[in-house]
């Protein structure tokens, strides 16, 4: 949460904000070992309960995160006014990636063990609901006709070989089509960013959020 620390100022400044660690992360937690994605946004859902924040909201997620927040868009569409997508992970890439005979088209599974010595438990549980989060997100073919913005970085920078080159172009156009979605959308490619676009240039996802926040108030 706080890599989002500088984005959060900005935009407390024309919002309201909240921000939060996943159970398992600094200082959250959770009875739920199995961590699908339906397990964390209903988790999320009761935690804004809990905060007495009420929908609906701007949902603004990263990599992974920003697929659990398609889910949640996906799930509870009543309660979404708007979302940021930042260099998320397209839940339709494995089997597009398999179609397109690439390589590590298979949603992770497992932690290295060294990793588990050092990686809070979530992570390996979020791992290992990867395969079935993914599965969820695609069972739901609806999306609402929200303000939505998705940010991509370029997965390979300088592409050595033609598979890298293909996976790049596989990932943008995934990303280009979850953009497509809502009819009030953007897709917004950062050829300067790492997968962390957040902290490679906050100012993207603060006009990111500024510009969902307008088409709303402009309604």
């Amino acid at each position: 949460m706080t890599t989002w620390e500088p984005i959060i100022n900005q935009v407390e400044k024309v919002s309201q904000a909240f921000a939060y660690n996943r159970a398992g992360f600094s200082g959250s937690k959770s009875n739920i070992v199995k961590r699908s994605g339906q397990v964390i946004i209903n988790e999320l859902r009761n935690l804004l309960k809990q905060a007495n924040l009420s929908p609906p909201y701007i949902l603004v997620g990263h990599s992974l995160g920003g697929t659990y927040m398609e889910l949640y868009t996906k799930t509870y569409p009543e309660e979404v006014s708007g979302v940021i997508l930042v260099d998320p992970y397209p839940s339709k890439y494995p089997e597009r990636c398999i179609i397109e005979k690439l390589n590590y088209c298979k949603p992770p599974s497992s932690m290295p063990y060294w990793a588990s010595l050092i990686l809070p438990p979530a992570i390996e549980g979020e791992i290992k609901g990867f395969a079935k989060t993914l599965a969820q997100v695609n069972a739901i073919d609806s999306f609402p006709e929200v303000p939505l913005v998705v940010l991509s970085a370029t997965t390979y920078e300088n592409p050595k070989n033609d598979i890298q080159r293909r996976h790049n172009i596989v990932d943008v156009e995934l990303k280009k089509d979850l953009s497509s979605k809502s009819p009030i959308s953007k897709h917004i490619i950062c050829d300067t960013c790492s997968h962390y676009i957040h902290e490679d240039d906050p100012a993207l996802v603060i006009n990111a959020i500024k510009w969902v926040i307008d088409k709303n108030n402009s309604k």
